[in-house]
């Protein structure tokens, strides 16, 4: 209405509503909407018909208002998505809608189509059958267009199509917008939709009784798989390679239980492979190369059917999969294993790869660059043709026999003998064993000489490539100004006898320990590609540390950080090997990066005494976490559960702004005979101490400084909790009562008591001082009703 433009300034949201038109006049209130309009004019106010955005107005930063594609419309003003005509058409009418929409003038092969003369069943690309096999009329399956040249956006009409089967429109720059999809796509079994522009999978839900999903070499800019995808339950082949999909793979990929052949090779997949894909007992082929996964591989015994597993890690240039080499038995269709360049250890299992039901076909298995140790075991020789790649592992011998398999790899056993399978101790090549007599195995020079076959570079080499990183460490640190330099930079004292510098039995650098030395710099990258750093600990030095690079530290499990002036945790999600990380006293702020979450090996975790804000993430993938001590910073949100970490048996979430009650869940899943340490001292906790913690034998509690109102009485005959004190003072030792204190500590002990105070309102109060909970329910509640009479009091 007119009238409003008696304010002179207004912001107005108006989107998603019926709205036909703005009188123009509005298009010159340059103060309205923050400004906009005198950028925008009245787009600032609401989209025009016809067009869209995610607003419904055009907004600073680029977000225009966008024509609506070809049969899609926004019939009113400030339309957040343009919707498809739901018209009625005909089979001819919808192709003809496609062949529009696609640029059909422009397609290499477009022979008949829109031809009035022509059937629809002989226009190029599609196939047509009758529409029930008592010879009715026919009707369009198929639509096959691959690399046609196709361009524009598939209008949703198509799936109109209610007889369609398979869509085929591979490498073609088309998009295709699944949400538009208005309607349970009942026929469809199969779309091939490899090298197109779609970029969301968001909708697929409605293709039912998909069959075969082609989706490869596309960019989904790192969304993971939505959760709908894994509703088809039918579905038999599913092809994402290449596509940038990321996120974590959902455990509800089990419900996929006629899944045959699964690709998602090269993408940006985190976290552990779920436990759940072992409920797959149909699937031949997975295939998950070249992603982000980490932590041990999932029970696969159940996978009957199983022919290939390729996980490969090449190109990510981080830890991978880690834990024992599982040992495959029970599956008698593998073929084909192939986990290079990964993180898996212990020795070869003496009944690795038993079960298989024909040792006399070819079997590959690529376990290349893992920390697999010990010997190549006898119980393998009943392979008649086994081709196994080990090198860059820490193998020790061969047993003797495998070495008269003449048909092993790929037959250059005959040729080579156990070279053929590694080279020995001593010698290298490029593949760490003989396949040409023009790559020999070369013995290897200098004075350090390795234990392990297999080797692809000689350890006097990586000794040289170790001692320029820390050569460089020394340089951009001012090693010159260290504390204690004994031996760095000698000419003739080996790495392994410089201050600070540990090895292992191989000479490699395997830890870094200088903390408090006065180091000050920026610390270089390269220190991440030493293969075999376990330990980096540079606590109490001014440095200037980023964990850009850190997945390339593929062995490191500790790192301390403590009081070096760290003020960002960017990258760190990449360091998917550390147990343990510990950032104290340093200058972090803002929220906890969700990053942290990724770190599944993760055991201890301290990033107390810093500034930072926000919830607490949820933990709950952390199953290893023993450790938490987040205290003094200011973050804020309800206390979590913590349910789900049953190993969790340190909590120090002291001196923070947290708020409601102690879950009755908290901690529910650790073993009620584990010491328990808990500190939430000094935050805005509120409500009872509830009876569901007396199923830990031993606690320490801190709960000092909240607007805590009961301590159940369940708790108050627990012995041996806080050091025996609930034993001898009952409930006073976990927190004084109301008009109590006790100085310091707020509950009893042997050094403290519960002396009187009028002023102590609450449970557990440290200091004889009136303390008001400004977080309470109640005051919020008080904050929401004003800001609701204000909106009613605006809309009247």
């Amino acid at each position: 209405p007119g009238e409003l433009k008696r304010f002179e300034y207004m912001t107005i949201f108006l989107s998603g509503n019926q709205i036909a038109s703005i009188d123009q006049s509005f298009c010159a209130l340059n103060s309205w909407m923050d400004g906009d309009v005198e950028k925008y004019g009245c787009n600032a106010i609401l989209c025009p018909a016809g067009t869209s955005n995610e607003y419904g107005r055009q907004i600073s930063g680029g977000l225009i208002c966008e024509p609506c594609p070809f049969t899609f419309s926004a019939p009113y003003l400030g339309s957040g998505q343009c919707m498809a005509d739901l018209k009625n058409y005909s089979e001819k009418e919808i192709l003809e809608k496609f062949y529009d929409a696609t640029s059909g003038p422009g397609w290499k092969d477009a022979e008949n189509w829109k031809d009035d003369d022509v059937s629809i069943c002989d226009w190029h690309g599609i196939h047509c059958k009758s529409e029930d096999v008592g010879g009715g009329a026919e009707v369009v399956r198929e639509i096959s267009l691959p690399s046609n040249n196709l361009l524009g956006t598939v209008p949703p009409q198509l799936f109109d199509l209610q007889y369609l089967e398979v869509l085929n429109i591979r490498d073609n720059k088309v998009e295709l917008q699944l949400t538009s999809v208005m309607h349970v796509v009942a026929a469809m079994k199969a779309m091939y939709l490899d090298k197109t522009m779609i970029s969301s999978l968001d909708g697929i839900g409605k293709f039912k009784d998909m069959r075969t999903l082609h989706l490869q070499q596309n960019n989904f800019a790192g969304q993971s798989i939505p959760e709908e995808l894994f509703t088809l339950t039918k579905l038999n082949r599913l092809y994402i390679s290449d596509s940038n999909i990321g996120g974590e793979l959902s455990p509800s990929v089990g419900n996929l239980r006629v899944l045959e052949d699964f690709y998602s090779h090269n993408n940006e997949m985190t976290g552990e492979i779920p436990v759940e894909i072992g409920r797959l007992g149909n699937l031949e082929t997975l295939v998950l190369s070249e992603n982000r996964f980490v932590g041990p591989l999932p029970d696969m015994s159940n996978m009957k059917a199983l022919q290939s597993i390729l996980i490969d890690s090449y190109t990510r240039r981080s830890a991978g999969l880690s834990g024992p080499l599982p040992s495959f038995e029970d599956m008698p269709s593998l073929r084909e294993i192939y986990l290079n360049e990964n993180s898996l250890t212990g020795t070869i299992p003496h009944h690795f790869l038993d079960g298989i039901d024909n040792v006399h076909e070819r079997i590959k298995v690529g376990l290349r660059g893992n920390r697999i140790e010990g010997s190549i075991p006898r119980s393998l020789k009943h392979f008649q043709k086994l081709d196994i790649d080990l090198a860059d592992n820490l193998i020790t011998s061969i047993h003797p026999d495998l070495c008269e398999n003449n048909s092993w790899m790929a037959g250059y056993v005959e040729n080579y003998n156990c070279n053929a399978i590694l080279c020995p101790a001593g010698y290298y090549n490029q593949f760490g064993r003989q396949d040409s007599a023009l790559l020999p195995c070369k013995k290897c020079g200098g004075d350090e000489q390795s234990t392990y076959l297999g080797a692809t570079r000689c350890k006097a080499e990586v000794k040289k490539r170790e001692r320029e990183i820390l050569e460089i460490f020394y340089d951009k640190c001012g090693g010159d100004s260290w504390k204690n330099s004994e031996n760095w930079l000698s000419q003739g004292i080996d790495i392994c006898h410089w201050y600070g510098i540990g090895c292992n039995e191989e000479g490699s650098v395997d830890s870094i320990l200088l903390g408090n030395n006065n180091l000050a710099g920026k610390t270089p990258r390269e220190l991440f590609e030493l293969k075999d750093l376990k330990w980096l600990w540079l606590y109490s030095n001014p440095i200037d540390f980023s964990f850009q690079g850190i997945g390339e530290a593929s062995s490191l499990t500790s790192l301390l950080l403590d009081a070096t002036g760290l003020t960002s945790l960017d990258g760190v999600g990449q360091a998917y090997q550390l147990v343990e990380l510990q950032a104290r006293f340093n200058r972090l702020t803002g929220p906890i990066p969700d990053d942290l979450t990724h770190l599944v090996n993760l055991e201890s975790l301290s990033l107390a005494d810093n500034d930072l804000k926000g919830p607490i993430p949820n933990f709950s993938r952390l199953h290893r976490l023993k450790n938490l001590r987040l205290g003094n910073n200011k973050l804020s949100g309800e206390l979590p559960s913590f349910a789900s970490n049953n190993k969790l048996h340190t909590v120090d979430l002291s001196e923070n702004r947290i708020t409601g009650e102690i879950p009755s869940n908290f901690l529910a899943s650790l073993p009620t005979d584990e010491a328990v340490y808990i500190d939430l001292a000094k935050n805005q906790i509120e409500g009872e101490v509830p009876s569901e913690l007396d199923r830990f034998n031993k606690m320490t509690i801190y709960l000092k400084d909240n607007f805590i109102t009961g301590v159940h009485t369940d708790l108050c005959d627990e012995q041996d909790w806080n050091d025996g004190d609930v034993g001898k003072y009952q409930c006073a030792a976990i927190l004084c009562p109301p008009g109590t204190y006790a100085p310091g500590r707020g509950r009893q002990s042997k050094s403290s008591q519960c002396l009187d105070c009028d002023q102590a309102k609450f449970y557990g109060q440290s200091e004889c001082v009136l303390r008001k909970n400004s977080a309470s329910k109640n005051g919020l509640l008080f904050t929401v009703f004003i800001t609701m009479s204000v909106c009613i009091g605006m809309l009247v």
